[in-house]
């Protein structure tokens, strides 16, 4: 998807009509994905939407080269602390682990048993690039049981 349907950055929101094109496609096809990719917004943010005991992974990276990153909100006036898990249209939704003051690239690897992400900040332009990309976040999830480690 280019808009994601989950988002606490400060420039855009979750977006309602793709959530419900989504939904719609689940509840048509009577299957849920095991991932949701997302852009759009530039920084990076990993939520965790909860589906009976399903767990989808809901990522949004779009803090590719865009000089403008997108700051997460702040709750007042203080940075959000992951995990922080929330109401969102009736189900639990957990923002996992967000990135919002560097760029970024998120690495996948599917198997038939697994995908497994891993999300690396790379040094801001005023930094020594020598010093290399950061692994940021990571996350498995488990195509048999639908849960993430």
């Amino acid at each position: 998807m280019h808009h994601p349907i989950f988002s606490a950055d400060d420039h855009h929101s979750g977006s309602g009509n793709m959530k419900k094109a989504l939904d719609d496609a689940i509840h048509q096809s009577g299957r849920h994905p095991d991932l949701v990719l997302a852009g759009h917004v530039h920084n990076y943010q990993r939520f965790t939407r909860h589906v009976g005991t399903r767990e989808i992974p809901c990522i949004v990276a779009g803090a590719g080269g865009y000089h403008n990153l997108h700051k997460v909100v702040k709750v007042n006036g203080e940075k959000i602390i992951p995990p922080l898990t929330q109401p969102v249209d009736g189900e639990q939704v957990t923002l996992e682990r967000f990135l919002d003051d560097r760029h970024g690239f998120l690495r996948l690897e599917v198997t038939d048993k697994a995908v497994t992400g891993k999300y690396y900040g790379v040094p801001r332009p005023q930094e020594p690039w020598s010093v290399g990309a950061r692994l940021v976040d990571s996350f498995q999830l488990n195509l048999q049981t639908h849960q993430i480690s």
